[in-house]
């Protein structure tokens, strides 16, 4: 499934959820457009994976719904072709990013070259501090949640014309945010490669100013500064300026400053096309060593990823509105085997989390309870995935409490041995009825099932679902 693609699912799932009185599709339309489909669809399990049937059957389904719907109102067309110009957005930062490097020195240094440039300054300990910062999250922090993308948040306005009648606005905003959730993975690597590409032509935009110069002027360095009043001073400001630089091998004549050689430029004292000659490549290469080159490599890692997500997009197919349809289109059962972890199940409890399973994947679903992980229980004790049957498509799912304070080395054991037994597609239960009992359904509730969303990510669970099993 692409983007364009599961925009057309998540319009079909905002109109049937969001259009209750039947406006825009009637449940007879969807109905009959699934039986249509399914009809023309192989059986899953024989010639295509149900992976691959269910995206087939959800997109062509979506796709003959959405010929009914705008043949009705044309307007909603708007939602699917309304997608942003990306490759213009980033031409139009990169364009700026060109502008603002070649302007900011030209500002700063109209009538001679500066050794302590603020722009040259800044661009450098800019892009070094957004390393180091980077390099201090992947060690000591954890992962946050995705920020949903403005672009997707607004998508859903794309397309609502004035003349909507009522109920359009409740479709929009629906639209608008199902497309932001899912999509802030694919606008957030877009984003991310237009700036990457924006801040390798801030550095370029300085180089092509200072070329300009060296091309028709043959111009001296010096430098002055109010707060650096010695050579000395200066001198090491310029030594770690251009360490990034001095420190590797084989250069040759391209040598980083002597401090005799910076008081000799002092407020311009004495010209030396030597040094002016030198300081152009020291600062040729530092800027594109440490800024051009890897802002350029990490622009197309992310343009990459973002190909990846539009090609093969990521939806949640156990959303309990595609689950459904999935199961009612395929005609097999769907089983659900749980492994619960420091939480005992009985019968109402074991009630509750069938008809929670039946809620998620579709009213056929089968539960399967593997026996309970007790609390600091080795995680080599979690018992195995059981095969699959005939005609049985099987999901897999932790069930754990959000009573308890989520621990990396009791909880997060469990999921590094769940993820080896069921994969980190498996689904996360966190039953919320013991918490709500005690503490309310308030603020504390959601505090706690962020802090658990926020502790599940760096394991690699994306798919997560807040259940009520009762006190």
């Amino acid at each position: 499934m692409n983007e364009a693609e599961a925009r057309t699912v998540l319009l079909i799932q905002a109109i049937e959820t969001a259009d209750g009185e039947g406006r825009l599709l009637t449940p007879a339309q969807g109905r009959e457009a699934s039986e249509v489909v399914r009809a023309g669809l192989p059986k899953p399990g024989r010639t295509l994976r149900h992976q691959a049937w269910s995206e087939r059957f959800l997109t062509q389904r979506a796709q003959r719904l959405f010929q009914e719907v705008v043949a009705r109102r044309p307007a909603l067309r708007g939602f699917v072709e309304g997608a942003a110009p990306w490759g213009v957005l980033a031409l139009l930062v990169a364009i700026a990013g060109f502008a603002a490097g070649f302007a900011s020195d030209a500002l700063a240094n109209p009538q001679r070259i500066n050794l302590l440039s603020a722009p040259l300054l800044a661009v450098v300990l800019w892009n070094l501090l957004l390393a180091l910062a980077w390099l201090l999250s992947r060690l000591f922090l954890r992962r946050r949640h995705a920020p949903r993308s403005l672009s997707g948040l607004l998508a859903g306005l794309a397309a609502w014309p004035g003349r909507w009648r009522r109920g359009g606005l409740a479709v929009a905003s629906r639209f608008g945010r199902t497309w932001a959730r899912a999509a802030a993975p694919l606008w957030q690597a877009r984003a991310r490669a237009a700036l990457h590409l924006g801040a390798a032509m801030v550095a370029l935009g300085l180089l092509a100013y200072v070329g300009a110069r060296a091309l028709t002027h043959e111009f001296n360095v010096g430098w002055e500064s109010q707060l650096i009043k010695t050579p000395e001073g200066a001198h090491q400001v310029l030594g770690l300026l251009f360490l990034p630089v001095s420190a590797l091998p084989g250069l040759g004549g391209v040598a980083p400053f002597t401090l005799d050689e910076v008081a000799r430029m002092h407020h311009w004292a004495q010209g030396d096309p030597e040094l002016a000659d030198r300081w152009l490549a020291l600062v040729t290469l530092l800027l594109g060593l440490c800024v051009v080159l890897p802002r350029l490599l990490l622009c197309l890692v992310q343009w990459g990823r973002a190909r990846r997500l539009s090609r093969h997009f990521p939806l949640d197919l156990a959303d309990p509105y595609f689950a459904r349809l999935i199961a009612d289109g395929s005609g097999q059962r769907w089983r659900l085997v749980v492994w619960p972890y420091a939480l005992n199940l009985d019968a109402t409890r074991t009630s509750a989390l069938t008809h929670q399973a039946r809620e998620l994947l579709g009213g056929e679903t089968a539960l399967q309870v593997q026996p309970a992980l007790a609390y600091g229980a080795a995680p080599q004790a979690l018992a195995a995935k059981p095969a699959s049957a005939e005609g049985e498509v099987q999901e897999s799912a932790a069930l754990l409490s959000l009573a308890a304070t989520p621990e990396a080395e009791t909880h997060g054991a469990f999921l590094q041995r769940l993820a080896q037994v069921a994969g980190t597609q498996a689904l996360v239960l966190l039953d919320a009825g013991s918490f709500a009992a005690r503490l309310g359904q308030g603020e504390r509730l959601k505090e706690r099932e962020s802090l658990w969303r926020e502790f599940l990510r760096p394991y690699g669970f994306s798919r997560i679902h807040v259940v009520d099993l009762g006190a």
